[in-house]
């Protein structure tokens, strides 16, 4: 059985953790909410570009996609002209 002094001791001990555990809650919910804002702009600028953020990595893929498409068209009559040009640079 623990003496008076040592109750209070321990009582003492605990209201600081306790103390301490909520200041570190608090904090999170601090750090939370600021995250939670980064996320809502950030959401909204992706729907302000014309975009809808739960299809943002399909559209991503799908535009990569059109590009090198449209690379290999460019690159395919590029080699067609510079074959010309060599054709014509050896008569």
């Amino acid at each position: 059985m623990l003496s008076p002094e040592e109750l209070t001791k321990r009582a003492q001990d605990l209201q600081g953790r306790h103390s301490r555990v909520l200041k570190r809650k608090t904090e999170l919910g601090g750090e939370l909410r600021s995250k939670k804002e980064e996320l809502a702009a950030l959401v909204k600028e992706i729907q302000v570009a014309g975009y809808n953020p739960k299809t943002l990595v399909e559209d991503r893929n799908k535009a990569q996609a059109e590009l090198e498409a449209l690379m290999d068209e460019f690159e395919k009559g590029l080699v067609e002209a510079e074959t010309s040009l060599n054709a014509y640079d050896k008569k």
